[in-house]
């Protein structure tokens, strides 16, 4: 649950980016991507344990961790949709491409690049 949190942070901190410089690529994507593999993993394991469980488990316990867990994988979903949206935006209104500014062998930041234009007031 904790990496579907943090990777659905990131991706919301680097779509929030993008759209302040209005630049493409999207570094958000592989968080978005990692977010939703994580909230799979969590559905599957979910989905396993419900035949573990037996008469002496503890449903008051139980109840407040599904419901943060089924939660999680909404605001997963909803990121995504987020995404989804500014990526339709940056085609309609023409985002700037840029280069990543990172070579392959370094790790990527997640941080896209701020672009200032000469119209930009310093």
């Amino acid at each position: 649950m904790v990496k579907m949190s943090l990777e659905s942070s990131e991706a919301l901190k680097e779509l929030a980016l993008t759209i302040k410089a209005m630049v493409k690529p999207f570094p958000a994507d592989i968080h978005i991507q990692n977010s939703k593999s994580a909230a799979k993993n969590l559905n599957s394991l979910l989905k396993s344990s419900v035949g573990l469980w037996d008469d002496n488990m503890d449903l008051s316990r139980v109840v407040p961790v599904a419901t943060v867990a089924s939660l999680l994988i909404d605001v997963v979903n909803c990121t995504q949709e987020i995404a989804e949206a500014i990526h339709e935006l940056a085609s309609i209104v023409n985002f700037e491409a840029i280069q990543p500014t990172v070579s392959p062998e370094e790790p990527e930041t997640g941080q896209p690049e701020i672009v200032k234009s000469s119209n930009d007031v310093v």
